[in-house]
């Protein structure tokens, strides 16, 4: 393969990210690859290892929350209150590692819906503009990716299995969640859980899609609501294997 037709299938520029392109669709592969390598493994190894496994990548997970963020603030300075992690995938990438260490229920009820009916969507449409030569491209795949192994090893290996109360209970969380981000954006501008009046391009396409602001941030949560619902439908009557 010439040079020339690797850089059409890649869109034609490292330093920027073209969604739905090649590299969007390489880069899901390899994350998607990596999540399933990772509980494939998982399921080898005896009940101690997996207690290891799962007790490691959730301290690794909270070191890369850690140290990226150090680093971008760094990099970029920290501009409150827009600079800070209140996203929900931002706050997936904690959240979700502590369900893995803790096995707390209100937490890995939060990891399990959370990412998989809002935190897959930055798989699908990502808001990101840089490409392979910028550190934040790395940063963006690598964050969403780790959040998906955590929930995905919670589930597939150690054996969670979400229920109508887990259900309530993402709800419970969600609702504070809003409680704290609507009134920093309403007062700041931000755009955290993408329920702000930020221009087109800062936004999902299908998030922009759904209309104007702030009738779009109301569908968004109806949307999710009705999201975290489906979600307890594949796992109905299946009670969750004792954690290894």
């Amino acid at each position: 393969m010439t040079i020339s037709s690797i850089n059409l299938v890649f869109a034609g520029a490292w330093d920027r990210f073209v969604p739905y392109s090649g590299l969007h669709l390489v880069s899901v592969f390899v994350c998607v690859l990596a999540v399933a390598a990772l509980a494939g493994i998982g399921h080898t190894l005896s009940d101690t290892r997996k207690t290891d496994l799962r007790r490691a990548l959730g301290v690794f997970a909270i070191a890369y929350w850690v140290v990226s963020y150090t680093m971008l603030w760094y990099r970029h300075g920290l501009d409150l209150p827009s600079g800070l992690p209140l996203h929900i995938c931002e706050l997936n990438n904690l959240i979700a590692p502590l369900a893995l260490l803790t096995l707390n229920r209100w937490l890995r009820a939060t990891a399990y819906f959370w990412t998989f009916a809002l935190t897959t969507q930055a798989f699908v449409q990502p808001t990101l503009t840089t490409g392979p030569a910028g550190v934040f491209f790395w940063l963006f795949w690598a964050q969403h990716t780790i959040v998906l192994a955590c929930a995905v090893y919670d589930l597939a290996v150690v054996g969670f299995r979400p229920n109508w109360q887990d259900l309530w209970r993402v709800y419970v969380v969600s609702a504070l969640y809003l409680a704290i981000v609507v009134p920093l954006n309403l007062e700041f501008g931000t755009n955290f859980g993408f329920l702000g009046n930020s221009p087109p391009a800062r936004v999902p396409p299908f998030v922009d899609a759904l209309g104007p602001w702030p009738w779009r941030a109301l569908i968004v949560v109806a949307l999710a609501a009705a999201g975290f619902a489906i979600l307890v439908l594949p796992w109905r009557g299946r009670a969750s294997h004792k954690p290894t």
